[in-house]
């Protein structure tokens, strides 16, 4: 490992630390078990276990309804995640699309997803220079409330029979977020890494995590394709899982688990995929243009922190 890679390595590590410590420490006096959770769900024998004991087979009989998705086959897709960790080509309806992007364009967002730092598409520039800070990304957070057809969407049948076979329980619908990732020029590369983006990590929203997300712009290799690597959801050394880090440096996933495992998805607007969060998986840096996604999470158990 070059010099170079090591230092961004532990310079993005360092801040992403720095600004999480006291969210985790204020989550886990909240939630002790979010804290065990946290601690011991990275460690596969604890994980499976945990997750065989939360394990409802008999409930995860939906009714038949219709979906946004009638071509897709519940059972492929859950055995692709199985295997893979991802499974691709869940992709939306034109009219969907279309409904969803008119809506994207109206509506506000959080600038580097701070509540104090509010903007629209149309008042970006204005509002970076009144905050005197860039943007590297906006967040709307729960857009199904201001628009049905995001609701729809959260709600499809087909989307829940997937996640229910997949946690092998009753998914609970965790969040869902519109994410604007817009391009950087060089100068702004010290600022976006200390929001550790471009870093492969993966997850622990909960023991088993199921995350729906859909291309909302064209996306390209120069507008921040997401990546993982394929197998990493089933497949950690022990290091891996003893670690108190979860991001790994390139070069040394690329050297456990193969070059050809490191999986790059680019798409049009309104392709789709499923990925089960404890993938080691990133969001790479735009460059040139910017990505707008929209995610769906599903988990097996809610942790209150109020």
């Amino acid at each position: 490992m070059s010099l170079s890679i090591t230092y961004s390595y532990w310079y993005k590590l360092y801040f992403k630390f720095k600004r999480r410590l006291g969210e985790y420490a204020d989550y886990g006096l909240k939630n002790p078990q979010w804290l065990l959770m946290f601690v011991f769900g990275r460690i596969h024998i604890i994980r499976s276990l945990m997750i065989l004991l939360a394990s409802k087979p008999e409930i995860i009989i939906f009714a038949v309804e219709s979906s946004l998705f009638p071509e897709i086959d519940v059972n492929s897709v859950v055995d692709k995640l199985r295997k893979d960790g991802v499974c691709s080509e869940i992709n939306l309806p034109n009219y969907i699309l279309n409904d969803i992007l008119e809506f994207t364009d109206q509506t506000y967002y959080f600038g580097n997803g701070k509540f104090e730092l509010p903007f629209t598409l149309n008042n970006k520039k204005e509002q970076e220079a009144k905050y005197r800070k860039p943007f590297l990304f906006g967040y709307h957070y729960q857009p199904s409330l201001s628009c049905a057809t995001i609701e729809k969407l959260q709600n499809d049948s087909k989307l829940w029979q997937i996640a229910a076979k997949y946690l092998v329980g009753k998914p609970i619908l965790k969040s869902t977020t519109l994410w604007w990732s817009f391009a950087t020029s060089l100068e702004q590369l010290d600022e976006r890494l200390r929001f550790a983006q471009g870093l492969f990590h993966y997850d622990l929203d909960d023991y088993r995590c199921l995350q729906f997300l859909f291309y909302l712009t064209d996306v390209d290799v120069s507008s921040g394709p997401h990546a993982y690597v394929k197998g990493s959801h089933i497949k950690k050394k022990l290091q891996y899982q003893l670690s108190i880090d979860r991001d790994k440096p390139d070069r040394e996933l690329i050297n456990y688990y193969g070059s050809e495992s490191v999986v790059t998805i680019c798409g049009k607007a309104g392709s789709g995929f499923a990925e089960d969060q404890f993938c080691f998986h990133r969001a790479n840096i735009p460059t040139k243009k910017d990505r707008l996604i929209l995610q769906i999470k599903f988990v097996l158990n809610r942790y209150n922190f109020s």
